[in-house]
C-alpha cells in the first residue's frame, strides 16, 4: 500500500501548492525543457531495464505490439469513448490515453517481482516505442479528421527527423560491431551523454529509446533512481496543474474517470487477450498494466496549442488510471504473497 499512499500524497501536495499559488506549472517557461529532458531520460532508462536475452525470444511479439496492438488500442478506445461521449475530441482523448508512459512503467514495475523478464521487457518496449505510432495516428490521421483541416507535411523536416533519430543509432551500432572503442567505459559514457543531449535538443525520443538497446555503460540502478524521482515530480506537477482549472474540472473528472476505466479495465485487457500468449500471471499483469504520465501530458499540451481543449480531462484521467494500476497490482501482489494464487495445476484427485 506504500506506493498508493505516496502517489496520493504527491497529488494532494501538488494540488495544495497549485491552489495556494495559483500557478499552473505547465504554463511556465521551464516546463517544456524539463519535460523533454525527463522524457529522454525516461525512454533511455526504461529500455536499459530490458533484459535483452529474455526479449530476444519474443522479438516478433515486440514488433506486433508496436505495429498492431497500439493502433488497435487507439481505435477501440476512441470508438468506445465516442459511443459514451459522441464528440470528435473523444478520438483525440483516446489517442493521448493510449500512450503508456515509460517513467510510470519503470517505476511501477518494481511491484511486479514475479512477472517474467520477457513480459517486463515487452512492457518496456511498448512504453518506449509506442510514441511514433501514437503521433502518427494523433497528428496525421485523427487530428485532420477531427478539425477538418489537413496538417502540413514537410518532407524535408520529416526526413531530417528520421535522420536525427536513426543515423546516430546506426553509427553506434557500427562502432560496437566493428570496433572495440566502446568497450572503454569512459568513452562509452561520454558518447552516451552526447547522444542523449543531442536527442534532447532535436526531440529525438526514438533515438533515446534505440540507444538504450545498444549502449549501456552505466548501471541500470542509476537511471532507475532518476526515473523514480522524475515520475513523482510529474505526479506533483499534474496535481498542481489540476488545481488551476476551476469549475470545468468537474466535467474533466467525470470524463477522465470514463476514459481511464475504458482504457484500464476494457481496452488493455482486450488487447492483451488478442495479442499476447504466456503464463496466466504474466497475462494478468500485462492486462492491467496501463499507466499514463508525461507522454499523455505532452500529447495533451500539443493538442491545447492547436486549440483543442482536453487537458482538463487528461489530468484527472492520468491520476485515476495510475491509482487503478496501483490498486489492482498491489491486490494481486498481496494475494501472491499470501499464497492465495496458484501457478501450478493441482494434481487430479484419485478415485480410489
Amino acid at each position: 500500500m506504500t506506493q498508493i499512499f505516496i502517489f496520493i500524497a504527491f497529488v494532494v501536495a501538488g494540488y495544495g501548492a497549485g491552489a495556494i499559488t495559483g500557478i499552473n506549472p505547465i504554463d511556465l517557461a521551464f516546463f517544456e525543457p524539463f519535460a523533454g529532458a525527463a522524457l529522454v531520460i525516461g525512454l533511455y532508462g526504461s529500455v536499459v531495464g530490458i533484459d535483452l536475452t529474455a526479449i530476444q525470444k519474443r522479438r516478433r511479439l515486440a514488433i506486433v505490439v508496436i505495429t498492431i496492438a497500439v493502433p488497435l488500442q487507439i481505435l477501440a478506445t476512441g470508438a468506445l469513448m465516442w459511443l459514451i461521449y459522441p464528440l470528435a475530441i473523444s478520438w483525440l482523448i483516446a489517442v493521448a490515453m493510449t500512450q503508456i508512459d515509460p517513467l510510470s512503467v519503470d517505476t511501477l514495475l518494481r511491484d511486479k517481482d514475479n512477472m517474467s523478464e520477457e513480459s517486463k521487457g515487452i512492457l518496456r518496449v511498448w512504453a518506449s516505442f509506442d510514441d511514433p505510432v501514437t503521433v502518427l495516428f494523433g497528428f496525421l490521421i485523427l487530428l485532420p479528421l477531427v478539425t477538418g483541416e489537413a496538417t502540413d507535411f514537410d518532407v524535408i523536416s520529416t526526413s531530417l527527423y528520421v535522420v536525427y533519430n536513426l543515423l546516430p543509432a546506426a553509427l553506434i551500432y557500427g562502432l560496437q560491431r566493428y570496433t572495440k572503442l566502446l568497450d572503454n567505459t569512459v568513452i562509452a559514457t561520454i558518447l552516451l551523454i552526447v547522444v542523449l543531449v543531442f536527442a534532447f535538443f532535436v526531440q529525438g525520443y526514438l533515438l533515446a529509446a534505440i540507444v538504450g538497446l545498444l549502449l549501456r555503460p552505466l548501471p541500470e540502478e542509476l537511471f532507475s533512481r532518476a526515473i523514480f524521482v522524475l515520475y513523482h515530480l510529474i505526479v506533483f506537477t499534474v496535481g498542481m496543474a489540476l488545481a488551476t482549472f476551476g469549475t470545468e474540472i468537474q466535467e474533466g473528472i467525470r470524463l477522465g474517470f470514463i476514459i481511464a476505466t475504458i482504457e484500464f479495465f476494457v481496452i488493455q485487457p482486450l488487447t492483451t487477450l488478442i495479442v499476447f500468449n504466456g503464463t496466466p500471471s504474466d497475462l494478468l499483469r500485462i492486462s492491467y498494466a496501463q499507466q499514463n504520465g508525461l507522454t499523455t501530458l505532452l500529447m495533451g499540451i500539443a493538442f491545447e496549442a492547436l486549440g483543442i481543449h482536453i487537458l482538463h480531462i487528461l489530468l484527472p484521467a492520468i491520476i485515476i488510471v495510475n491509482l487503478m494500476n496501483l490498486a489492482v497490482n498491489r491486490l494481486y501482489t498481496w494475494k501472491e504473497k499470501q499464497g492465495l494464487i496458484e501457478y501450478e495445476t493441482p494434481a487430479p484427485v484419485s478415485s480410489e
